[in-house]
């Protein structure tokens, strides 16, 4: 792995690129070939696009290594070591037109995020952190804020291992601490939102690997309270809040 400074010139290099082919996609999504994977949960051309062009240009620039997708699969050995990718989390958002999804690429070193890359391409933004420097948001550092004004809005995850009616309790208890609620269907949109300031937080418990690799240091590297890891074969959870 490079310097730290380096690495995330490198992996956001890679990302623009990716979120530039997804965006192409945008422009052409009655073109898209969708599979429903299981019941809800969809990929389409432009995943499998995505990931493969992340891949290769990971591979290319930060030399060969394990890797795991969300779309091909992989796994990153019994040290927990290597690159998680979502290519396109949210993709029922994406299908949509809605532009509340995103792009993932973490790198893990013995099971604990060290680098990684959020890139948010229909609103234009790219997040990147490594361990120790901070924030950087369109390549330029974002200085810890705790000023967040007066609104209180959590965001929460569901899935098959954790489905809506599980998180009703949760989302009740929040909001009798006086936090308005949501759930944008897309782990990555949410917890780089909340890397932003623009959510006290984002809790999901069951979700894949590839969805909080890079969340994980990019919260903690913004300032956020941040309890993260596997809870079930394949299955991970994730807190991550703003004091």
């Amino acid at each position: 792995m490079h310097s730290d400074d380096k690495a995330l010139e490198q992996l956001e290099q890679v990302m623009q690129g990716a979120a530039d082919l997804a965006l192409s996609w945008t422009r052409r999504r009655e073109t898209l070939v969708v599979d429903e994977k299981s019941a809800g949960q969809f990929a389409s051309s432009a995943d499998l696009e995505v990931e493969a062009m992340l891949r290769t240009a990971l591979t290319e620039g930060f030399g060969e290594g394990s890797i795991v997708g969300e779309e091909m699969g992989g796994e990153l050995g019994p040290q927990v070591t290597g690159w998680a990718l979502d290519p396109i989390d949210g993709t029922s958002n994406f299908l949509l037109g809605l532009p509340l999804w995103g792009i993932s690429a973490g790198y893990i070193e013995k099971g604990a995020p060290t680098l990684g890359a959020i890139a948010l391409p229909e609103l234009g933004l790219l997040l990147s952190a490594a361990s120790g420097t901070g924030l950087r948001v369109n390549g330029i550092a974002r200085p810890h804020t705790n000023d967040r004004g007066p609104v209180k809005i959590m965001a929460l995850g569901e899935n098959d291992y954790e489905p809506g009616p599980e998180t009703d309790a949760r989302a009740q208890a929040f909001r009798d601490q006086g936090f308005a609620v949501v759930r944008y269907r897309c782990a990555v949109f949410s917890l780089a939102s909340a890397a932003l300031g623009r959510l006290g937080g984002y809790i999901e418990q069951g979700c894949g690997l590839w969805d909080i690799a890079a969340a994980d240091i990019i919260c903690r590297e913004a300032g956020m309270s941040v309890e993260a890891g596997p809870i079930a074969p394949g299955r991970y959870g994730i807190d991550a809040r703003w004091a």
